[in-house]
Order: C-alpha cells, then sequence, then structure tokens
C-alpha cells in the first residue's frame, strides 16, 4: 500500500510592538469543570463537547454589550468557544479517551481556560468509518486603559501613554473522517488573567500516525487556523484610530493512507511576551 509522508508544519504568529491583548480579569466566583471520557468496545461511538463563554468588564455587564464603554474606561468583552463532536458510521473496534478541563480563574503563562485531549483508535468493519471535529476559537476587544492600571510591575512607565484599542479573533481546528484511525488532538486557550503581564493564547494540534507499525490511517485529516488583528493607536483621546490590521488563513489537508500528519498551530498576543 501507498503511504503518504506529511511532514509537521508549525504555525507561529505573535501580534507585535508594544500592542496587543491584555486578557480580561476573572469574575468574583469562578468555577472549574473537568470530565473524563474513556471508550473501549466493538460497536458505534458518539460523543459531544461545546462549551460557549463571554465574559466582560463594562459596568452594565453582558446585557449592555455592544457598545463598550467611553474610550479610555478600559472596558473590553471576551469571547471563547469550544466544540468537539465524534461520531462512528457502522460498527467498528473503538478505542476513544477524551479529558477536559475549563478554569474561569485567572491564569498565568502555562495555564489554560480550556484545555481538552482526545485520543481515537479505529478500525471500521465492513466499511464503516469515524468522523471526527474539534475547534477552538478566542476574541477580544477592549478600549483604551493605561499601562499603570494593567500590570503588577511597580516600574512600569507610568508616561508610556495608553494601551490602545484592540480588536482581535484567532480560531484553530481539525477534522477528520478515517476507516482506520489513529489520531490525537489536543485545544487550549488563556484569556482570562489578573494583569497584562501574561499574553492571550490559543492552540490547537492534530497528530495522525500508523495504527500498529506499517498499519497507517487510512481516509481525510484536514487542520486549520483563521485570524484577524486589528490594532488602534494614539492617546487616549484617539486610541480607537486603527493603525494595524492583519488577516491570516491557512488550512492543510491529507487524503489517503496517511503514516504522519501533525500540525501545530499557535496563536499568542500581548503587550509582554
Amino acid at each position: 500500500m501507498k503511504k503518504f509522508l506529511l511532514l509537521m508544519v508549525a504555525i507561529v504568529l505573535l501580534s507585535g510592538y508594544s500592542f496587543a491583548d491584555t486578557g480580561i480579569p476573572q469574575v468574583p466566583e469562578t468555577q472549574g469543570i473537568v470530565t473524563s471520557t474513556s471508550v473501549n468496545a466493538v460497536g458505534n461511538l458518539a460523543s459531544m463537547s461545546e462549551i460557549q463563554w463571554r465574559i466582560t468588564t463594562v459596568n452594565g455587564g453582558l446585557p449592555s454589550v455592544p457598545p463598550l464603554e467611553g474610550n479610555g474606561t478600559g472596558s473590553g468583552i471576551y469571547e471563547s468557544v469550544y466544540t468537539e463532536d465524534t461520531q462512528s458510521d457502522g460498527v467498528g473496534l473503538v478505542q476513544y479517551d477524551k479529558e477536559l478541563d475549563t478554569e474561569t480563574s485567572n491564569q498565568i503563562s502555562g495555564q489554560w481556560n480550556i484545555e481538552a485531549t482526545k485520543q481515537i483508535a479505529f478500525i471500521g468493519i465492513d466499511g464503516a468509518h469515524v468522523v471526527s471535529s474539534d475547534s477552538i476559537f478566542v476574541d477580544g476587544a477592549r478600549n483604551c486603559i493605561r499601562y499603570s492600571d494593567e500590570f503588577i510591575c511597580p516600574f512600569v512607565d507610568t508616561d508610556a501613554g495608553p494601551i490602545p484599542t484592540y480588536c482581535n479573533r484567532a480560531e484553530a481546528g481539525s477534522t477528520i473522517d478515517m476507516t482506520v484511525a489513529n489520531v490525537r488532538t489536543t485545544s487550549t486557550d488563556r484569556f482570562i488573567m489578573g494583569s497584562g503581564d501574561h499574553p492571550v493564547e490559543l492552540n490547537h494540534d492534530l497528530r495522525v500516525t500508523e495504527l500498529i507499525t506499517d498499519v497507517p490511517s487510512v481516509g481525510m485529516a484536514s487542520a486549520n487556523l483563521d485570524i484577524l488583528i486589528q490594532e488602534g493607536g494614539g492617546a487616549l483621546q484617539t486610541g480607537r484610530v486603527l493603525m494595524e490590521r492583519i488577516e491570516f488563513t491557512e488550512e492543510s489537508t491529507a487524503d489517503g493512507a496517511i503514516t504522519l500528519f501533525e500540525k501545530l498551530m499557535h496563536y499568542e498576543s500581548g503587550v509582554v511576551r
């Protein structure tokens, strides 16, 4: 059987200069949601997870947004969505493991507000196949705020001016449709932070490998990353002037007998990185 080898692709998009996301602080009450799923079966599989998340610092709360409060207030809103949907069509040998951890408190570099890992091993019987998709999204918008109001470090230059207005979003995901599969996905993001000393971050990794030595995964695998960056500039009075706009999109697909398909997607945006 002919084998196709796709070498690892890594994407790093860093939103630059002294502008970029500051994240958003937690609300007074915080929650943690953790689920763990393991399936080892001969038959059908169906599993679905979804998180929809909105948080704001606007005095009137979520019902009053839009619009954001006046410029110079530092008012902002963040949204994040994570979805995973896995289903088999027909009878197959299935091994499925899924870990999902959601934390609504302030997080620092190396910690996550949403963290999900999934591992699938599947052999379809009589043409059966498994379809699985993952997607993670983060979107943040904020009005100007002074540097001295946003950082823990006491040596931040109080004359540095404002952190300008921004509106940035990033989405990454992957899909497989396979009769034989050995697949692992990892999705993480961080956007709730107590200060601007850490960057907003989003990651999604897809890895498709042989089921066992010399038995490749068979079918289609695809992964994509889409980013829109809009950064302001100027003084508090004029901080809504658009100074930078970046649009980025990339998609990679493998279809056939897959020995290796690995795609790592990373988005990072912050005043301090």
